[in-house]
């Protein structure tokens, strides 16, 4: 999940600020400096909802777990029976 700025307008302004003060950007320094200004002058994050995407890869990694188990089990029951 990504946090996402409540104001962008403010956020907008304070990147293209990092942008001209950093000469590499994007860069850890220069994104703590964002971050770090956005919420001194009165910004703030919300968490945003999982994409589609994200939704599917985690429903095929539940399905995936489930295909081990199952097939775990029958290994389990064939070795039983022989």
């Amino acid at each position: 999940m990504a946090n996402i700025p409540t104001n962008k307008a403010l956020y907008n302004r304070v990147k293209s600020e990092a942008k001209r003060k950093f000469k590499v950007y994007p860069s850890a320094y220069a994104n703590a400096w964002l971050v770090k200004t956005y919420k001194k002058r009165g910004g703030g994050y919300r968490v945003g909802k999982k994409k589609w995407a994200e939704k599917v890869v985690d429903y095929l990694n539940g399905l995936n777990k489930i295909g081990l188990i199952l097939a775990q089990r029958k290994k389990w029951l064939f070795c039983k029976v022989w």
